[in-house]
């Protein structure tokens, strides 16, 4: 497994578009899943619609049907956009995206969204490659939460991504130190630009996503987009360990990517349970 494989894009549908696919099949053509929490699909959601929250969404994949067309959806189109991504990385042939959620699907028009799901780099993919590339995103991410502690005025919010923050930074220590036991030597000045086969932005974060392009959205944006934004952050990175972890066999490569995998999905769940909160 290369680099790239790490890193897939999805189809997109416009809500327009959804509508159209919708409205010429039966709901038994097709698998249309919500994966917002429980409190804002009871206050509405699109017809039809199945409820798996994201950060359920590995553990209930059995539920959903592989033969058919899936569409996922949530409020902004942040977090169906990686959880897409995971089903492509399933397996699911028929996958997209709703761009712009169920804000767009109300009428509502998202502007300066994020890229992401970057197609990325080169074939070769070795241990100090792949630790190096997790490495580098959790830099950015890191950076990241560091700048919305600076952006948002929610003291619930600032407490959690402060925590986040030194989350990464551990993340970054285990990693360097996962380094050094497996190619034998610590990194170098370079780090981890000296061991990626390909140039990578400077500022990529968990998710694909450009730190700067991320720090412009997030300015004026409310607590509940930035959350939502946050847990789609966490979802890409608790599925990019687990396929880390599927293809190395260092066993001490497979136990730090099976608690990195097991960390993000914590992260995930904090993030949802204030999403809750502050609906």
């Amino acid at each position: 497994m290369g680099i790239a494989d790490y890193f897939k894009r999805v189809d997109s549908l416009s809500a327009e578009q959804t509508r159209v696919f919708l409205s010429d099949k039966t709901p038994g053509d097709y698998n249309l899943i919500d994966v917002r929490q429980p409190g804002e699909y009871e206050k509405g959601h699109i017809p039809g619609a199945y409820l798996i929250p994201v950060g359920e969404l590995r553990d209930r994949i059995g539920e959903i049907d592989r033969d058919k067309p899936t569409i996922t959806y949530c409020g902004s189109g942040f977090r169906s956009r990686a959880a897409a991504a995971v089903l492509a990385g399933e397996g699911f042939s028929k996958i997209y995206n709703m761009d712009g959620g169920i804000r767009a699907w109300n009428g509502f028009i998202a502007e300066g969204v994020p890229d992401a799901g970057m197609a990325y780099f080169g074939s070769a993919t070795g241990s100090d490659e792949l630790i190096g590339l997790a490495w580098k995103l959790e830099n950015g991410s890191r950076k990241f939460y560091i700048l919305l502690c600076d952006l948002i005025d929610d003291d619930d919010a600032r407490y959690l991504f402060e925590k986040l923050e030194q989350a990464e930074e551990r993340h970054e220590s285990a990693l360097t130190q996962l380094f050094t036991e497996v190619t034998g030597s610590k990194p170098d000045d370079l780090f981890p630009e000296s061991v990626l086969s390909a140039d990578m932005p400077d500022d990529i974060m968990e998710g694909g996503i450009r730190l700067e392009q991320a720090r412009q959205w997030a300015r004026g944006k409310d607590v509940q987009e930035i959350l939502e934004f946050s847990m789609s952050l966490e979802t890409s990175a608790y599925d990019l360990y687990i396929k880390m972890a599927r293809t190395r066999d260092n066993d001490q490569s497979q136990r730090i990517f099976d608690m990195l995998a097991r960390d993000e999905q914590n992260h995930l769940a904090q993030l949802a349970g204030l999403l809750e909160e502050k609906l």
